[in-house]
C-alpha cells in the first residue's frame, strides 16, 4: 500500500518577501511545497526540509509552469507583479507582463487539475477611494494607478475562469504587509523604508503632511491567511486581508522611532495624485469565510521587525559579534 501524501501547494514567487513566509507556513502545516521563483532566495533551513522542492525558472515559460503546477492541490500566485509607483510608465507593458502572464498561469493551473488558485491582489490599490469607514469587498473600485487596474482585471479574469471552468479561484485583497525580510528599496513598504532610514540615520520622505491613513498587516498573519485560502471550499471569490485598523504615516514613523531606538527625521513632500487619504479594510468576511483574523498588534510586529533590522545591521559590520 502506498503512503498517503499530504496536500501539495505550488508557491509562485516563493523567494520574495511574502513568498518565503508562505512557504514556511505551509511547511509548518505539513503541506508538501513546490517553491517556484526566477531566483534562488530561500534560506538554507527551508531548503533542507524534505517536504520542499525548489524550482527555478521563468513564469513566461509555459512548459516550466505546466511542470511546476503538476500535482498541486493549490497554487499561490505571488508573481509576476509590478510596482505601484512605476506601473503607469508603460501601460501596455503592464498588461503584457502582469495581466496576461498571470491569467495564462491560471489557465495552465486549471488544465493541470489544480483545485484552488489563490491570487495576491491589492486592497491598498484596487479600491482607489477615500473612505471614512473600513472598506468592504463590495465597495466601489476605481484604481488610481495601473498596478491597481491590473490587479482588478486579473480578479475579473479569475472570476470568469472560476464560473466557466470550475477551478476555485480566490483573490486576496491584501493591505500593506510588513515584517522581517522586506526589501526597503523596491518602492513598496512604508515600514521597511522607515526602518531602513532609521537605522541608517537618513531622512524619511513622506508624501503629504503625514495624515494619510493605512492598514498595516504583519507578514506572518498574512501567510496564515494565504494558507487558509489554499484549503478554502466556499463561494467567495474576493476577500480582504488586513488588520482592520488604520494608522497615519506620522504615527507609524513615531512608533518606528520608538521601537528602533533611533532618531527618524521626516521630510515632507507634496501629496501625489495617486495617494488615497484613508485606506482601511473591513476584514469581517475573512473571519466568516476563512476563519482567519490577524493576531499580531502593530507594536509587537514593529518590535520584531526592528529586531531583524538591528541584527542585519550588526551582521553588516565586519568583526562585530
Amino acid at each position: 500500500m502506498s503512503e498517503k501524501r499530504g496536500p501539495r501547494a505550488c508557491i509562485l514567487g516563493a523567494a520574495g518577501f511574502i513568498g518565503r513566509h508562505v512557504v514556511a507556513e505551509c511547511l509548518a502545516r505539513d503541506w508538501l511545497v513546490t517553491a517556484v521563483d526566477i531566483v534562488e532566495g530561500l534560506s538554507a533551513g527551508l531548503q533542507s526540509n524534505n517536504r520542499l522542492t525548489f524550482r527555478q525558472g521563468r513564469l513566461t515559460d509555459e512548459d516550466f509552469v505546466r511542470d511546476a503546477v503538476a500535482g498541486a492541490d493549490a497554487v499561490v500566485c505571488l508573481a509576476p507583479s509590478s510596482l505601484p509607483a512605476r506601473s503607469n510608465d508603460d501601460l501596455a507593458g503592464e498588461i503584457d507582463s502582469h495581466v496576461r502572464v498571470t491569467v495564462r498561469i491560471a489557465e495552465l493551473a486549471h488544465a493541470a487539475g489544480v483545485r484552488n488558485f489563490v491570487f495576491a491582489s491589492s486592497g491598498g490599490t484596487v479600491y482607489g477611494i477615500d473612505s471614512p469607514h473600513p472598506i468592504s469587498e463590495d465597495a466601489p473600485t476605481r484604481p488610481r494607478n495601473a498596478y491597481g487596474v491590473s490587479k482588478l482585471a486579473i480578479e475579473h479574469y479569475l472570476r470568469i475562469l472560476r464560473d466557466l471552468r470550475g477551478m476555485r479561484t480566490i483573490s486576496l485583497r491584501i493591505s500593506n504587509p510588513y515584517g522581517a525580510g522586506q526589501n526597503a528599496g523596491s518602492g513598496q513598504g512604508f515600514i521597511a523604508m522607515a526602518m531602513r532610514r532609521a537605522f541608517a540615520g537618513e531622512p524619511l520622505v513622506i508624501w503629504g503632511d503625514g495624515s494619510t491613513v493605512r492598514d498595516f498587516l504583519y507578514v506572518r498573519d498574512l501567510a496564515r491567511a494565504v494558507v487558509a485560502a489554499c484549503d478554502y471550499l466556499g463561494d467567495a471569490s474576493v476577500i480582504n486581508i488586513g488588520s482592520g485598523l488604520g494608522y497615519s504615516l506620522r504615527e507609524v514613523a513615531e512608533k518606528v522611532e520608538r521601537v528602533s531606538g533611533r532618531k527618524l527625521t521626516l521630510r515632507y513632500e507634496p501629496k501625489r495624485a495617486i495617494d488615497v487619504a484613508k485606506n482601511v479594510l473591513d476584514i469581517s468576511l475573512a473571519f466568516q469565510e476563512l476563519g482567519w483574523r490577524p493576531t499580531t498588534p502593530l507594536d509587537d510586529g514593529l518590535r520584531r521587525t526592528a529586531e531583524w533590522w538591528a541584527a542585519r545591521q550588526i551582521a553588516a559590520v565586519p568583526g562585530q559579534a
